[in-house]
């Protein structure tokens, strides 16, 4: 039971030791929006996607944020409707006012308050997708804050994810 107990540790420090810095958005930014589950950490940053974790002594909850490029405000737009309509198969999505014209929430089975949200908007040539996982659940709260930090993503110089070419 002991050595369990210890490998677990080793793992999850050793996990935590790889963990990056998100080079444009800072966790201290995510422990404002979400102090109920800070510290949070960076898991994975880099060029136009970082993704972060709760504090780890509590249930995880992790959230991330994707900046791309589509090369044209109507190719962006055509992205975020093509993407809507292939999880509405699955998922509720519903428009989301907030994030502008095509901007869209998903969530789980309908439910309004599902552990799962995903939020995708486009401004000019660029898409951001934020993506939350919550245990406990999204509340309209704390999706209206991820509507706020989706839209502020746009204006912070990330680099954007590099996509593969077709």
């Amino acid at each position: 039971m002991l050595k369990q107990s210890l490998a677990a540790a080793v793992f999850l420090a050793s996990s935590f030791a790889h963990a990056q810095s998100c080079p444009w958005l800072a966790d201290s930014r995510i422990d404002e929006l979400y102090p109920d589950r800070a510290p949070w950490t960076t898991l994975t940053g880099g060029e136009g996607r970082c993704k972060f974790i709760s504090d780890q002594s509590k249930p995880s909850s992790t959230l991330s944020l994707t900046k791309m490029d589509q090369g044209s405000a109507q190719a962006a737009e055509a992205y975020v409707q093509k993407v809507s309509a292939g999880m509405a198969k699955s998922y509720s999505v519903k428009p989301s006012p907030a994030l502008g014209t095509a901007g869209a929430a998903v969530r789980q089975n309908d439910a309004p308050t599902s552990s799962m949200l995903t939020l995708i908007a486009h401004q000019k040539a660029f898409v951001v997708m934020t993506q939350m996982s919550f245990h406990g659940g999204v509340s309209a709260e704390q999706q209206a804050k991820a509507e706020a930090l989706t839209l502020e993503t746009f204006g912070i110089d990330s680099g954007v994810l590099a996509m593969p070419s077709k």
